[in-house]
């Protein structure tokens, strides 16, 4: 993960949203990669596919603006 994934976020958020809304998804070098109906659950498939590599967690809601990095 890198800063540029905040800015992927912030340019596919419309997208995001459509697809994503109300579900947890996790981020890493511009790709979703892990969805879930939580942070524990989104957090494990990023884990699962990129072992060791550190990603943004972010709730989709349209209505919050909140992005948590793991490290």
């Amino acid at each position: 993960m890198d800063e540029s994934d905040f800015g992927w976020l912030v340019e596919h958020g419309p997208e995001l949203d459509e697809r994503y809304r109300g579900k947890w998804i996790a981020v890493h070098d511009g790709e979703v990669v892990g969805v879930g109906d939580t942070a524990t659950e989104a957090a494990a498939q990023a884990d699962a596919k990129v072992p060791g590599g550190a990603y943004i967690l972010e709730g989709v809601d349209h209505d919050a603006d909140v992005i948590y990095e793991c490290l």
